[in-house]
């Protein structure tokens, strides 16, 4: 089983007890191990059998097939800042930015030498950091990151406001009148008929397609030795025709002799 696979399973299966208001002793019991193993299985610190795996799902009552299919959704669904860490950007918008960089694999000596910050500071951002549980603190401001780099704000979420306008201003500055030889912007713009359905089908496509591209550009590893620059990506659709009207046909005249 691929290793994130397992995880989200581990994970889908600890909420699955908690609803139960089951223990890890309690599993234990039911394999017959210790409990410190059950604790080493969950935290997908050894590997879990299938044959295991399917005494667990049978006894929690959740089909093994929906266990799997819900842990791979969980995989590819979007995350998302909670509410409070949204509110955690808009009332300190540098945070964001910390945050940001930590989630680029800065260190907390990188951010403090690039944004000349004081040990002070430094312990502000972070304690801020934590409090919103986006990161976990070790010794010597060693940071390991609670939310994966490619979390996204949900709509309506009140810190975008700071900077969607401002990209989307410096994007449309770039994508109009791009001359012929430009092979580094593009712009796409269509009107279409469509239902309801069909045009949150389309929604849906991007959403998905931008965060693969964005979780896919955050696997350092596999990347290593690319040669990669910053693109910026705007996709915009809304109900109504907001294309100019054509130009009226007017009659014409025969040049005069």
């Amino acid at each position: 089983m691929d290793q994130q696979l397992a995880q989200e399973v581990c994970n889908l299966v600890k909420q699955k007890l908690k609803s139960r208001g089951a223990s890890y002793q309690d599993l234990a019991a039911e394999l017959d191990i210790s409990e410190v193993s059950v604790k080493r299985l969950l935290n997908n610190a050894q590997p879990m059998s299938i044959q295991r795996l399917i005494a667990i799902s049978q006894w929690l009552e959740f089909p093994l097939s929906k266990l799997l299919e819900q842990a791979e959704k969980n995989l590819h669904a979007i995350p998302l800042f909670t509410p409070e860490q949204d509110a955690a950007f808009y009332a300190c918008p540098a945070l964001f930015t910390f945050w940001s960089e930590l989630a680029e694999n800065k260190t907390v000596d990188d951010i403090a030498k690039r944004y000349q910050l004081d040990a002070a500071s430094i312990h502000l951002y972070l304690r801020k950091l934590e409090q919103a549980g986006l990161v976990a603190l070790g010794p010597f401001n060693q940071c390991k990151l609670l939310v994966p780099g490619h979390t996204a704000f949900e709509q309506g979420a009140k810190y975008p406001e700071f900077f969607s306008a401002k990209v989307l201003s410096g994007l449309q500055k770039r994508v109009i009148n791009i001359p012929v030889d430009d092979d580094q912007a593009f712009l796409i713009s269509l009107k279409a008929e469509l239902t309801h359905q069909e045009f949150q089908e389309i929604n849906k496509k991007l959403e998905d397609w931008m965060f693969n591209l964005l979780r896919e550009s955050q696997d350092i590893r596999a990347r290593e030795g690319l040669k990669v620059t910053p693109y910026t990506f705007g996709f915009m659709g809304a109900e109504g025709a907001f294309h100019a009207e054509l130009p009226n046909i007017v009659r014409l005249t025969e040049p005069s002799a």
